[in-house]
């Protein structure tokens, strides 16, 4: 390993996005084959994300941050067009000194889902290899200071102060695949000897590290959590324990939501939200010599759109236009409860009151106070809910019992 640092500078600002989900325009023609697929693909926007992520790269020109990180699933399902597109849009970033460091999803790398949709047909579309990937996105890689031979995890020194570690924490296999994509993740034992090598040398040169990953160190939900949290999480856990990592960044949950670990491990885990859902979620990640500092936002993209690509987006508000998405899905996702639940008014208490908890979740408002909890279980579709849909109830107790601002993180190295 070298002394190759990012930035000279000690103050430094990354911006933070998970699960862009793109598939490129010209994989598609809006034909019947897309619609079926844009309409169960889960609340993801998928005909506005090149406009927006346009529109996003525009901010970061005007903010100048000193890297611009994604955790995983760039794309829709693995389509190179779809990763070229990307890293095109996200070009002028490189062209203005802005980094772009990126890690893949379980969607990225060989997924048999990739498609080109013309008219009522679904047609192969040519998939990402890891060459492919390191090709595409090769800014993290050229400037990386160690690289897993294993995998396309790799590390860089941001500076004298700040270690970054991108960890592939993905199941594919060595060829084309014809199956869909791994959810699950893990990381082999040779990732985790050439990760503990390298903290280990990071923790010698007396420097923080961070770690990006798409898959989550901790349990973020009770019930929901099999195939996000990473399969050997234990594993990692002792590793961040022992050589002191201070935060570890993941996504594929979809949802917003920070742990701040236990007395197993102190690293605390912020999983980033879906850019193409709910409100368009992003994190700001500001740190010093002594201080390192998470913000999340919502994106508004209007100031950094042309007026025609005004023209070409819904004419409702954007974040209107995501909001319906997700409560569209959330209540197609639902159409059991009607065999349940037959009385109609009872019906519409019961799904409102889902989707509004689902919703404050997923964009990490779920840190209800005491008072606010009582009065949510008061409601009268909660106790429906607990006399008609226990299974459910189960499901939204885990919503009501976070008690952590998802928001924003703040660790203090003075002490260290």
């Amino acid at each position: 390993m070298t002394t190759k640092f990012i930035t000279k500078d000690r103050d430094a600002r990354l911006y933070l996005i998970s699960d862009t989900h793109l598939i490129a325009n010209e994989l598609h023609d809006d034909g019947i084959a897309f619609q079926h697929m844009r309409d169960t693909s889960a609340g993801k926007d998928l005909d506005y994300q090149e406009i927006a992520l346009t529109a996003f790269t525009r901010m970061l020109l005007k903010k100048k941050p000193t890297a611009l990180i994604i955790t995983g699933d760039l794309t829709f399902n693995g389509e190179k067009a779809s990763a070229e597109r990307l890293h095109k849009i996200f070009a002028p970033l490189l062209k203005a000194g802005i980094h772009l460091f990126t890690i893949p999803g379980n969607h990225d790398i060989f997924d048999g889902w990739a498609r080109k949709f013309e008219n009522d047909k679904e047609l192969y579309a040519a998939q990402i290899s890891p060459f492919d990937w390191k090709r595409i996105f090769s800014d993290g890689y050229q400037n990386s200071i160690n690289t897993d031979p294993t995998s396309l995890s790799y590390s860089v020194n941001l500076n004298k102060k700040y270690h970054l570690v991108f960890l592939d924490t993905n199941i594919y296999g060595q060829h084309e695949s014809n199956a869909s994509p791994t959810t699950n993740g893990e990381l082999s034992m040779q990732q985790l000897e050439w990760l503990a090598v390298d903290l280990a040398k990071a923790r010698s040169n007396n420097q923080h590290s961070l770690l990006f990953m798409h898959h989550n160190l901790y349990d973020h939900n009770k019930i929901i959590h099999g195939g996000y949290t990473l399969d050997n999480a234990g594993d990692l856990r002792k590793l961040c324990n022992q050589y002191h990592v201070a935060a570890v960044f993941s996504g594929h949950i979809h949802a917003q939501n920070i742990i701040r670990g236990d007395s197993e491990c102190l690293t605390p885990d912020i999983a980033t939200s879906c850019f193409c859902m709910t409100d368009q979620g992003y994190g700001i990640i500001d740190i010093s010599i002594d201080q390192l500092s998470y913000q999340r936002y919502s994106f508004t993209m209007s100031p950094y759109l042309t007026d025609n690509e005004k023209s070409q987006l819904p004419q409702k508000a954007f974040q209107k236009y995501l909001a319906d998405i997700f409560d569209f899905t959330n209540r197609s996702q639902m159409s059991w409860l009607y065999r349940e639940v037959t009385n109609p008014k009872e019906q519409k208490e019961i799904i409102d009151f889902i989707d509004q908890l689902n919703w404050n979740f997923f964009v990490g408002k779920s840190n209800y106070s005491s008072a606010q909890r009582q009065k949510l279980k008061a409601k009268t579709a909660y106790q429906l809910i607990t006399q008609k849909l226990p299974e459910m109830k189960a499901y939204l107790d885990t919503l009501l019992a976070v008690n952590e601002n998802s928001w924003k993180l703040k660790l203090d190295f003075k002490d260290e």
